[in-house]
């Protein structure tokens, strides 16, 4: 778990999304709009601690981050039991309930759903927060991402480019990413090793600078990463 969370309220962004493999690419172009703004990703993936039970740590890292976006598209039930996933609701409605009692002054959201009207069935008191739909192509879910910071975080405190330059590092991300020779799975990269990919590449062209000075250096050290050779 990061050490120092309440250091860094006012640039870090809590991501609520689902970890399994039909939402990785869309995971990672969240977050990679987030990186690209210059800013903090925050997600339960960065949060174990062994000694805390895990809604204390969500409670304390949501409170620790002036915005977050959450997606609630595994609102079906799935499997024998057909149960749905309710981390993701319960999740969202800490971060509303934080953001509505300091009437958004120390908290804002943005929501993701995967069609237009379904959540005004499964939750219907969401209806009116007009909620973002994403498209298949993750680059859809980044792009709204990257505008609705641009939209809410202060001006000094966001890296603010066209868009379409942010579109563009996504995809020579999405191409470096697939030369790293990584520790999860059938040798792909880890959460933390795509974290590092990411940050390396917008460090790389002036947008996220955290690692400029001593303080931020100890607290985002650098994770060596291995790469393949890249075939002509």
């Amino acid at each position: 778990m990061r050490r120092n969370l309440s250091s860094y309220r006012d640039s870090q962004v809590f991501l609520n999304h689902p970890f399994d493999d039909d939402f990785a690419k869309h995971e990672q172009a969240l977050t990679f709009g987030v990186v690209a703004a210059g800013l903090l990703p925050i997600s339960a993936r960065d949060l174990s601690t062994p000694d805390r039970a895990r809604l204390e740590i969500l409670v304390d890292a949501i409170g620790n981050c002036q915005y977050s976006a959450h997606d609630l598209s595994r609102c079906r039930g799935e499997g024998s039991a057909n149960l749905s996933r309710m981390n993701m609701p319960v999740e969202m409605g800490m971060a509303l309930f934080y953001a509505l009692s300091t009437q958004r002054a120390n908290h804002r959201c943005i929501f993701f759903v995967a069609e237009q009207h379904d959540y005004q069935r499964f939750a219907s008191d969401l209806a009116g927060l007009d909620p973002f739909v994403y498209q298949e192509d993750p680059e859809s879910i980044l792009t709204a991402t990257y505008d609705w910071l641009r939209g809410v975080v202060p001006a000094g405190r966001m890296s603010s480019q066209p868009t379409v330059d942010v579109v563009e590092a996504w995809r020579a991300y999405t191409s470096d990413r697939d030369l790293i020779v990584g520790a999860g799975p059938d040798g792909k990269p880890s959460h933390a090793e795509t974290r590092e990919a990411m940050y390396q590449l917008c460090e790389g062209y002036g947008w996220w600078d955290w690692r400029n000075y001593r303080g931020g250096r100890e607290e985002f050290p650098i994770l060596p990463l291995k790469r393949r050779e890249r075939t002509p």
